[in-house]
């Protein structure tokens, strides 16, 4: 497995030639040769009804051009996700043999590993565009992330992406899930509290003046 990306390890593959990324260009193909037919039904249908040649073609291409356009950025938004994995990640759609290892890459060109952490992307007031981030209470920075402003939900898309891909390279290399973590320390401090507010309550009832008047008439 190599890859001609710049800078990028020669044991690592950009998350668009990937195996589970392999649909997204089949919908682009499909979708390019589907903009063509329309283009030439389109035109067919504007001779028919006596239109000059050249303004039907002139739509047919308008059309045509349109829907290029619609296709190849939505597919853009997937194909320039800055996301690369090794073999052994589940995106490979193959056996692991090892650890599954997974990079970013940042503005600059840089390819960074995330951690042990989920992601998040902040405003960068200085920079502009955005800064990559651990999902801690810190917020530890990782690198400047994006120099454009969220183009139609892009970069949540490819924040979607990147954490779903941390998220299986963990459970490859069988690291616990922090959230997870999270959620279960959460439910032991409710059960915890409850069972704490429970037994004030038992407290409060027993040394309550009603029983305390009863108890005295015993």
């Amino acid at each position: 497995m190599v890859d001609d990306e710049p800078g990028l390890p020669t044991d690592m593959l950009r998350f668009i030639k990937t195996p589970v990324a392999q649909p997204l260009i089949k919908g682009r193909n499909i979708g390019l040769a589907g903009s063509l037919v329309v283009a030439v039904v389109l035109f067919v249908v504007l001779r028919q009804f006596a239109l000059a040649p050249t303004l039907a073609a002139l739509l047919a291409i308008t059309t045509l051009l349109l829907n290029i356009a619609v296709v190849w950025l939505r597919f853009q938004s997937h194909a320039s996700t800055p996301l690369a994995v090794n073999i052994n990640h589940p995106f490979m759609d193959t056996e692991p043999m090892g650890e599954a290892r997974i990079l970013i890459q940042m503005a600059d060109g840089r390819w960074v590993a995330p951690g042990n952490h989920r992601v998040r992307a902040v405003p960068d007031e200085l920079l502009g565009g955005f800064t990559l981030v651990q999902d801690t209470e810190d917020y530890p920075a990782l690198g400047h992330f994006s120099t454009a402003k969220d183009v139609a939900g892009t970069l949540a898309r490819h924040l979607a992406l990147i954490n779903q891909a941390i998220a299986l390279r963990d459970a490859v290399n069988e690291v616990p899930d922090p959230i997870e973590e999270a959620r279960g320390r959460e439910e032991l401090d409710t059960g915890l509290l409850e069972r704490s507010w429970l037994e004030d309550e038992e407290a409060v009832e027993v040394e309550s003046p009603l029983v305390s008047f009863f108890r005295g008439k015993e």
